[in-house]
């Protein structure tokens, strides 16, 4: 298996198990969504401890501590850990297909930064798949109201795309990044967590000593699919990786549809049903975008 193979399987993987992930935190109906989103934090901050430890790495986050990045750190620790705490949350209340249209929407977010802040051409072709996109949010609103809004979905694209976006300027390694990220947050979090009444003890008498060995493997499945996608997009092309990132939002739909039986009324299907022809334009335009930049390039070349 040549390295574009194994770097397309790793991404692949990735994805899968971002999609995945419901399955996992629905094993824990006894916990509420911030209680399995501390022993998230807790246990990938010590598995990336141990990686850290292990891949001889602490020199270099002694460098980005010292450093101006740290500033740019916190914020992007804020925004994931806003993230991963309002995921769980609608992953055991029962709105795993509302988090799933927000990383649907993620790619076109993404198009709209880069124009705003990265001053990154938004061609004209692109336009519709935004527009279509907005479509199927606002339908959702205006058939829904208010409270039908899909927020969750709103805020999980934003604080990632925004996550994305501070980590394209920061320019730290995956491993080193997310480490001190994890760290940034993980005290104050965990003090908010003992002071709202959240205790270890009562977690173990809750769930038992099986579970609570099951929820030890968080932090290895939240750090292993991380670890995948920093080898997969040093090495694959944006063209490739923006078609397996659709495997994350799609595995996550079906799990809420499909396994958890979420309702999904016609009003919901239409708002999707946008959502996705946007992201079918977008694929289709980055696609023969691609194509005529490899033309002009090689038509370039036998010049």
């Amino acid at each position: 298996m040549n390295e574009n193979s194994k770097a397309l399987w790793a991404a692949i993987l990735a994805f899968s198990c971002w999609g995945l992930f419901p399955i996992y935190w629905k094993f824990f109906p006894e916990l509420k969504g911030d209680d399995l989103f501390i022993y998230r934090l807790f246990w990938s901050m010590i598995t990336l401890c141990f990686i850290v430890i292990y891949k001889k790495r602490l020199s270099f986050i002694r460098e980005i501590i010292h450093s101006k990045l740290l500033w740019w750190l916190l914020l992007s620790a804020l925004l994931i850990s806003s993230n991963w705490l309002l995921y769980t949350i609608a992953v055991t209340e029962g709105k795993i297909i509302e988090a799933s249209l927000g990383y649907f929407l993620n790619p076109l977010l993404n198009v709209v930064l880069g124009f705003l802040f990265l001053k990154e051409t938004l061609r004209p072709t692109q336009w519709p798949a935004i527009i279509l996109a907005v479509v199927g949010v606002v339908s959702m609103a205006l058939s829904s109201g208010v409270l039908g809004f899909p927020w969750v979905a709103l805020w999980l694209s934003l604080t990632f795309a925004a996550y994305g976006l501070i980590r394209k300027w920061t320019k730290v390694g995956s491993l080193e990044g997310l480490s001190v990220e994890t760290s940034l947050v993980f005290l104050p979090f965990i003090a908010w967590w003992l002071h709202r009444g959240g205790s270890p003890v009562a977690t173990l008498e809750s769930i038992g000593w099986g579970k609570m060995s099951l929820l030890a493997l968080s932090g290895i499945i939240t750090c292993t699919p991380l670890i995948l996608f920093a080898y997969a997009a040093r090495r694959l092309s944006l063209q490739a990786l923006g078609f397996t990132q659709y495997l994350s939002p799609s595995f996550k739909f079906l799990c809420g549809w499909a396994i958890f039986g979420e309702p999904m009324s016609s009003d919901r299907w239409l708002g999707f049903i946008f959502i996705w022809a946007g992201l079918g334009w977008y694929s289709i335009e980055q696609v023969r975008h691609s194509r005529r930049k490899l033309k002009l390039k090689a038509e370039l070349t036998n010049l």
